[in-house]
């Protein structure tokens, strides 16, 4: 079959490789599309020790069961021979958090796509068997394209669960990626007043407003204080009852503490790169303004399931966010687009 390997730091090549094999508690998938995450674009740019090369990157997939082993626990509503996502945090299932209901904070998770579990860049990928509960059936006729942004888009849930917005609340979204994107359209959704966006770049922010701009009631390039200021100037110097952080930036995090209102609510979604995850926050912001500050980090079981239907849903909202989309063997070009920042979700169609 053919795969594409991750072969060195910002070199890929596609190729022939074996077909994975059956396992007895597992599954084979047919890859009909896989998103690539932006865990797969920083493995890609700066290398990860889970991904050894030659190595086969992508957890977002979405395809056909051609093969189910003989032993295999398949979850409720999925048969051979369906089209199913196939979620990427991999849980033991049995520790405290998994029984709790907060699969994504398992004491022993794993993610599909890195080491011992190859990806699904490729024609074929192995389900294996500790990811047979993460399969979900597909609506019959949701694109297979957009269904792969299943797994972002149910982390990007968890970050507005966790907002906890309610009705008449400002929300500010730090960053207009995809997840800031899908954000938007959930915290419309859950009641918000007024959403706004801002983004450090005009172009990613100008590819945002194209896709989600009915959503939006005001949107800016933010300038040297992150857009602190704009915000106070819109709300007569109260700032706002929601904020996510929806990029990696360490400014953009304390931006969020000095535009928050008094008693506000922010979410971390991003994570910052793990060889300098420290940030310089005023915890005197936290401490006068009684600030709520929470982390948002992956997705739960339950989390996946909403997502799928939201998105049968709401597919005509959403589909604009998956800007690209390339055959296998133009991956690097894909990963170039994600470079350039030209693009919002790039899908690959093996």
């Amino acid at each position: 079959m053919r795969a594409a390997s991750m072969t060195d730091v910002n070199a890929i090549a596609v190729g022939d490789v074996e077909e994975p094999k059956l396992d007895p508690r597992g599954a084979t998938l047919k890859v009909e599309a896989c998103g690539i995450c932006g865990t797969d674009a920083r493995t890609f740019f700066n290398g990860d020790p889970k991904a050894p090369a030659p190595w086969v990157l992508g957890h977002e997939p979405v395809g056909t069961l051609v093969e189910v082993g003989l032993d295999a626990d398949l979850p409720e509503g999925v048969a051979a021979g369906d089209r199913v996502f196939l979620g990427s945090i991999l849980t033991c299932g049995e520790c405290r958090w998994c029984t709790e209901g907060f699969q994504n904070l398992c004491e022993h998770h794993l993610l599909y796509g890195y080491d011992p579990f190859p990806g699904a860049y490729a024609e074929y990928a192995a389900v294996p068997p500790i990811a047979m509960k993460n399969l979900i059936p597909l609506p019959e006729d949701l694109p297979s394209d957009l269904a792969t942004v299943a797994d972002p888009f149910a982390c990007a849930l968890n970050g507005i669960e966790q907002l906890d917005i309610q009705l008449g609340d400002t929300v500010m979204i730090l960053g207009t990626g995809p997840i800031g994107c899908w954000q938007a359209v959930m915290a419309r959704d859950r009641g918000a007043s007024r959403v706004w966006m801002t983004d450090v770049s005009k172009d990613r922010l100008d590819l945002a407003l194209g896709v989600v701009g009915r959503f939006i009631d005001d949107a800016w390039v933010a300038g040297e204080d992150n857009g602190v200021q704009d915000v106070l100037a819109r709300t007569d110097g109260v700032g706002v009852e929601r904020v996510s952080v929806a990029a990696p930036a360490k400014p953009a995090q304390q931006a969020a503490l000095e535009m928050a209102a008094k008693r506000a609510r922010v979410v971390y979604f991003a994570g910052l790169p793990k060889h300098d995850p420290v940030s310089p926050l005023d915890m005197n912001q936290l401490h006068y303004k009684e600030l709520s500050i929470l982390g948002a980090y992956g997705a739960t079981h339950r989390q996946y399931r909403i997502t799928m239907d939201y998105l049968n849903r709401r597919r005509e909202d959403l589909e604009g966010v998956v800007t690209h989309r390339f055959p296998l063997e133009q991956i690097a070009d894909a990963f170039e687009t994600i470079r350039s920042g030209s693009g919002l979700k790039m899908v690959i169609l093996p």
